[in-house]
């Protein structure tokens, strides 16, 4: 009876460890194509995604702020190697709501005038498909506000907040979206430390645990 116990033991020591090297061997891979997409989720940011949804097992992700789905393209991957989850992709990829709330002296407004946004709409769209990841990412082009009743209160396990970065809008963001995230589910704070987005980082501290390991300068991360 005890051989047969350690052998269980080590079965089981064995297949734990074949799968986390799977998981590593996957996302090196997987985080291999990272800085050639359109947007500006560092490498170290994307593995940090990654492993959050490898250990939480998400049901549901939501991202607002898209561009060029450089952060959407780490979870749903990561969706795709635990095959399952749904990461929803909100973004209107509209110059219009990109300018709202910005000066037009303002560096951001110049340069979301002239971005093609809807070229890296398509382009987006083909980085779906091309790494075979449509299936776990539902696309939502329109503005946080207009998508937020595709959420029940306490649905969401992990959002990622990187919309527009103005005062009123990030805050607003932020308060929409906190009663549709679960009690003990996870928020990210892009750009946490733009001036622009304090008062967002500072409701986010009122209501929420900041995850002192996973967070850097640049960006946060909550537990609810």
């Amino acid at each position: 009876m005890y051989k047969i116990i350690v052998l269980l033991i080590t079965l089981g020591s064995i297949s734990a460890f074949s799968e986390n090297t799977n998981w590593v061997l996957y996302q090196n891979n997987v985080l291999s194509h990272q800085t050639k997409l359109e947007g500006w989720c560092t490498p170290e940011k994307a593995r940090r995604m990654m492993n959050l949804i490898y250990e939480v097992n998400p049901d549901v992700c939501v991202e607002i702020g898209v561009f060029g789905g450089a952060s959407i393209y780490p979870t749903a991957s990561a969706l795709k190697f635990l095959n399952r989850g749904q990461v929803y992709a909100i973004d209107p990829w509209i110059n219009s709501y990109c300018l709202d709330g910005y000066a037009t002296d303002d560096p951001n407004y110049q340069w979301w005038s002239r971005v093609d946004l809807n070229d890296i709409y398509h382009h987006f769209i083909n980085m779906l498909n091309c790494f075979q990841l449509s299936s776990y990412c539902t696309t939502l082009r329109m503005t946080g506000s207009s998508a937020l009743d595709h959420f029940a209160d306490e649905s969401i396990d992990i959002l990622h907040v990187d919309g527009n970065h103005t005062q009123d809008i990030a805050l607003g963001d932020v308060q929409m979206y906190l009663p549709k995230v679960k009690k003990g589910g996870y928020i990210w704070l892009d750009d946490a430390n733009w001036e622009t987005t304090h008062l967002a980082r500072e409701f986010l501290f009122a209501n929420c645990m900041k995850d002192e390991l996973r967070s850097t300068d640049e960006y946060f991360l909550f537990k609810k």
